[in-house]
């Protein structure tokens, strides 16, 4: 291996280690690159050219570049680009089916108000309803929600779809930029009732509902942890 300060001798311009110099400083077309990359694949002493010139190089950036502590900012931001995860967040799941879950509430409100649909005597006085569009992660989910804030309750109706096998489907409220509020479990049956805490209450004018996947028993660590599988705003009924 050659000393890092002193490059290889003698390269010419139509010599392989000329090229090797180039590829380990990135200065190839894409063309040329991916010839050259095959050629590395067969020509092991190829390979030690270029790692003799990557060694170089990189004696001279250390020797000449002061070393230099990053700003907290910069550090989170290459961290950022360096580690994204290509799992989408809990919110960026949610954003899409605010809009959506408003009209689908215009749609509920126009059937029951013009005796399309004719409410059951014993179900909830709803004042604030929503449709739970399901998220790609729940195809085939048919869920709607309607609270009752007199009463301190919420419906969800399950008319299509099932959780994964082994887990259970929660409800969490979603009220601003605030952390998600488990509501609680959702029953194996069509219909699910669950009493509200009063300090919750206040809280559901425009908030979010929706529905992610957890193992039994609910959620371990008091946020979603599996998939949000379908979301919806609470509007007036």
């Amino acid at each position: 291996m050659s000393d890092m300060t002193t490059p290889p001798q003698g390269p010419e311009d139509d010599d392989p280690r000329a090229l090797a110099a180039e590829y380990a400083l990135g200065l190839l077309s894409d063309e040329v690159q991916a010839d050259f990359e095959a050629r590395l694949a067969e020509d092991p002493d190829l390979r030690d050219e270029v790692v003799t010139w990557q060694e170089h190089f990189a004696g001279l950036m250390i020797d000449e570049v002061d070393e230099v502590t990053p700003s907290p900012q910069v550090r989170k931001r290459l961290e950022s680009i360096l580690f994204k995860s290509d799992e989408p967040s809990f919110w960026q799941q949610l954003w899409p089916y605010g809009l959506g879950g408003v009209a689908a509430a215009l749609v509920l409100w126009f059937a029951i108000t013009s005796g399309v649909i004719v409410p059951d005597e014993d179900a909830l006085r709803a004042d604030l309803v929503a449709e739970l569009a399901p998220t790609p992660d729940g195809e085939g989910l048919v869920l709607s929600a309607s609270v009752d804030t007199t009463r301190g309750a919420v419906r969800v109706v399950r008319a299509g779809g099932q959780p994964p096998d082994g887990r259970v489907f929660e409800l969490w409220l979603i009220a601003g930029d605030a952390a998600p509020v488990s509501l609680g479990l959702l029953e194996e049956q069509e219909s699910t009732v669950i009493d509200l805490p009063e300090q919750v209450l206040a809280l559901l004018p425009g908030a979010v509902l929706a529905i992610s996947d957890e193992p039994p028993g609910g959620s371990p660590t008091g946020a979603p942890t599996g998939a949000v599988r379908a979301a919806g705003a609470l509007t007036p009924s």
